[in-house]
């Protein structure tokens, strides 16, 4: 009877035992499923993992500072949003322009804290500046006597991404560029994100 007792209760630690075994194992598993899960995907699945960054406008690294560009750029400490422009303001000119102040407007509350720039040759023609004064009076135009291409080459080799507006921080910083295809809702998202992050400007 006894040795029936000692028998049972080996059996069940034993069992218990294996039992313990089983949870332990399971917990390991589990620990290093997520590492082995991302091991998979970055060299298997490459494709599958989400970018680092969630912005629309392409990136300028490292930023260029404004007064390589125009030492009257930076004013007020505002985000400002930057166009070159020829003599001329020809179709591509006017989209764009239309489509910053639409960004502008969308900001809301948070309008006054952006800033609408034109970089513009002397000799600009009286047709450009009489639309400028009626359709965009809130445009700071620059004279910029210095050839933009340039500067638009160091930023980007890909003949699909040429810049039409440019962003820069309240610091200065030149930081990012957007593609005509960008110049809308994709940049009106980007800077709402920046805005709301932000505690300058």
């Amino acid at each position: 009877m006894v040795e029936k007792h000692i028998n049972e209760r080996t059996k069940n630690n034993m069992t218990s035992g294996h039992g313990g075994r089983i949870k332990f194992t399971l917990l390991v598993l589990l620990a290093f499923f997520p590492i082995l899960l991302a091991g998979v995907m970055y060299f298997v699945f490459p494709g599958w993992i989400p970018s680092a960054t969630t912005n629309e406008g392409e990136l300028i690294t490292p930023p260029i500072q404004s007064i390589r560009v125009n030492d009257k750029l930076i004013q007020n400490e505002k985000w400002v949003l930057i166009q070159p422009s020829g003599p001329e303001c020809n179709e591509a000119c006017e989209r764009i322009l239309y489509l910053s102040r639409q960004v502008v407007a969308g900001l809301g509350k948070d309008a006054g804290r952006v800033e609408r720039v034109l970089l513009a040759p002397e000799g600009r023609s009286t047709a450009f500046m009489e639309m400028l004064a009626r359709s965009h009076p809130d445009v700071r135009v620059i004279i910029q006597q210095v050839e933009l291409q340039p500067l638009r080459s160091r930023i980007t080799t890909e003949p699909t991404l040429e810049p039409t507006l440019f962003l820069m921080d309240p610091k200065g910083n030149i930081m990012m560029f957007y593609t005509l295809e960008k110049a809308g809702k994709p940049m009106l998202n980007d800077l709402k994100h920046l805005l709301r992050l932000s505690n300058i400007g």
